[in-house]
């Protein structure tokens, strides 16, 4: 007997899925260089880097926008990509790699639940979905889930309907890591219900107990911080369930959008949009036939179901309601809600559209006759159509992003970032070595996006953040300006001392903003019309010492003075806590006739032998006489409102604000 030879079907096969895994692949890792990283970019990174380069165990994960720590997982899985690189475009594609086994995954399933011919249009339309796409080339929580999700499902199909014990066993713990690596997990424990009561006759009950003890004791290191810390995340979920809640459609949006990969204004902004639109064909309409694809394979689903109710479901109608559920269930679950569920948050359900759609399609060769072969062929013409339309979606958005200053949308390339640093450090070469000073919004990088994206580009070296806006530091020694931050009055000062290194400029998209750049030697500056203090600087109990003011601007009543502090840092103060001034206008009878507090220096940044300029604009009350007015100076510990002691001569501490003047306030 001959040897049967492969069909053209067999060939094409792997030609076809290699052909398509390229394409992912290269939508995935191309110009990796060009993703956006932001401030919940830096903040995992930060993470991973702790527990990859200095050995910090984390049983929580990072603070989610509720207020409540996330789990341990995604903290833990970034420490992997950061153990091999310091580099943010490593562990770019690290999210990249995953994600695009997640494709793989996706094609593998579908062929074991649906054949070939579905397997390979789901894996297509997979590889170019716009959202998939965008979503695997970026860090964040929820860019992990899904080859982990395609773990939950493969596992409970053979949990649930195939009945293995061993799959129970792994089912809960592929449940439990998704569940600990982003909260948007949540609504898979729902779906292994529904799953676990469907397919409840097929189950060992006695194994399903095991499984769920199992995967709640990878729970207790999360518990164990909760206790220590006094039951924050507790009190702060019961304070979150005291919220008024709203019921919308806004989920099941979101997962239309995320099937369809429509709204990309979400990326180039609402301003730049119609541009984009303009620049390129406008196929997106076509899209919306992915999703109407989409419905019909659900419908399609759940009627098979109701046919087979009384006999029992197949295998081939099992797996169907399982990627109907796993579809609705994330959407479903989140149409109650406090908050407004954000798109990524929907991204839980890839593959199932695909998936669907490939099984819908399939279905087509049942068909009678000739009908079989032309709607099979038509009905594959157009998702082929389909792909190259999203490909050419998706690869132009991506080219348009990172050549138009989207500022509303798309972040700043993170390219130009890397040359930044690249940059400081050429600079500070060439001084013998210096520390990287940002100048940037905000100081904090636990609040303020450049500040920390700083902390990981810059990891291994030494730098701080100032916030350009209310503070400019010169410390004793050489430091490289990094100016990120819109042109502000802080930084015409800063120019006056050195002038900015022109030749390293870097413009950005457009030219609309730059990164800039300031050498400083070190040393104490010269401040032009500094006023020393009456009896020589005052010290205050956090080591802050101020030695002198400015006093600019209209002295008059409804007038408003330009107000600078100098003072200087004495030593790092250890606490993790805020200091703000408080500057007090007060006229001959005491009276506060005007008042402007603000932030000093975050004090992790503090260096012995800072010089420090904080500027206030006071507006003076419109009610004021004119006389001479005295200024009260003082520290206080914010959000507490507590104020810092003055050190005497003997290092006591008395006092809490100090007075100067007079001032005149004039006509």
């Amino acid at each position: 007997m001959s040897e049967r030879r492969p069909s053209v079907s067999n060939k094409l096969e792997p030609i076809l899925l290699c052909a398509v895994m390229l394409l992912a692949t290269w939508l995935r890792f191309s110009h990796l260089d060009q993703v956006e990283f932001l401030w919940d970019q830096a903040e995992i990174s930060k993470w991973g880097l702790r527990m990859a380069r200095e050995g910090e165990i984390t049983w929580v994960g990072t603070p989610s926008s509720t207020g409540l720590y996330t789990f341990l997982g995604a903290a833990w899985l970034m420490a992997v990509p950061y153990t091999l690189s310091l580099s943010p475009i490593f562990a770019t594609g690290f999210i990249a790699m995953i994600n695009l086994a997640a494709v793989i995954g996706c094609y593998f399933l579908t062929r074991h639940w649906f054949g070939r011919p579905a397997a390979l249009v789901a894996t297509l339309l997979f590889a170019v979905a716009p959202w998939a796409v965008i979503h695997s080339r970026k860090i964040w929580h929820s860019n992990l889930l899904p080859p982990f999700v395609l773990l939950h499902v493969a596992t409970g199909w053979l949990a649930f309907v195939r009945s293995r014990r061993w799959a129970l066993l792994a089912h809960g713990l592929a449940l439990s890591a998704l569940v600990q690596l982003h909260f948007s997990a949540l609504p898979f424990v729902l779906l292994t219900v529904l799953w676990a009561l469907i397919f409840r006759r097929r189950l060992d009950w006695r194994v399903v107990v095991i499984s769920g003890l199992l995967a709640a004791l990878t729970f207790i290191p999360y518990v164990a911080f909760d206790t220590q810390h006094d039951w924050e995340n507790v009190r702060r979920l019961a304070e979150i369930m005291k919220q008024q809640s709203t019921t919308s459609a806004d989920a099941l949006y979101a997962t239309w959008v995320v099937t369809t990969g429509l709204d990309l204004h979400w990326l180039t902004g609402q301003d730049q949009y119609p541009e984009f639109v303009f620049a390129t064909p406008n196929i997106r309409w076509l899209f919306a036939i992915e999703g109407g694809m989409a419905i019909a394979g659900g419908v399609f689903a759940l009627w098979r179901v109701v046919r087979q109710a009384r006999t029992g479901l197949d295998d081939e109608t099992s797996a169907a309601l399982m990627a109907v559920t796993w579809l609705t269930m994330p959407a479903l679950f989140l149409t109650r809600h406090i908050a407004p569920p954000a798109p990524h948050y929907l991204t839980t359900t890839f593959s199932s559209q695909f998936i669907l759609i490939g099984w819908v399609i399939a279905q087509a060769r049942r068909l009678p006759g000739r009908m079989a072969r032309v709607g099979q062929g038509l009905l594959v013409a157009l998702v082929v159509t389909l792909a190259a339309t999203q490909t050419y979606e998706i690869t132009s958005l991506l080219r348009f992003v990172t050549t138009h200053d989207t500022r509303y949308g798309y972040g700043t390339p993170i390219r130009y970032e890397i040359q930044a640093v690249q940059t400081t450090m050429r600079l500070g070469q060439e001084m013998g070595g210096a520390e990287v000073i940002l100048l940037s919004e905000g100081d904090e990088p636990r609040v303020f996006e450049m500040p920390a994206v700083a902390d990981v580009l810059l990891y291994d070296k030494p730098h701080r953040s100032v916030d350009i806006r209310t503070a400019l530091v010169f410390p004793a020694n050489p430091a490289i300006y990094w100016a990120t931050y819109d042109m502000t009055p802080g930084e015409r000062v800063l120019a006056t001392f050195t002038p900015e290194v022109t030749g390293a400029r870097i413009p950005l998209r457009e030219g609309a903003r730059s990164f800039r750049f300031y050498r400083w030697l070190g040393g104490e500056p010269a401040i032009p019309n500094m006023q020393q203090l009456p009896g020589g600087p005052r010290t205050w109990a956090n080591g802050a010492q101020l030695v002198g003011y400015c006093l600019e601007g209209d002295p008059r009543p409804g007038g408003t003075i330009h107000w600078t502090l100098i003072w200087q840092a004495t030593r790092t103060p250890a606490e993790d806590i805020y200091y703000h001034w408080f500057n007090h206008l007060l006229d001959e009878q005491g009276q506060v006739r005007g008042q402007e507090d603000g932030p000093s220096l975050l004090p992790a940044y503090w260096r012995a032998g800072d010089t420090v300029l904080n500027w206030f604009d006071l507006q003076i009350s419109s009610a004021a006489l004119p006389g001479d007015y005295t200024m009260r100076i003082g520290m206080y510990i914010y959000p507490s409102i507590e104020n810092v002691p003055i050190l005497d001569v003997g290092g006591g501490s008395k006092e809490e604000w100090i007075e100067i003047g007079p001032f005149r306030v004039g006509e």
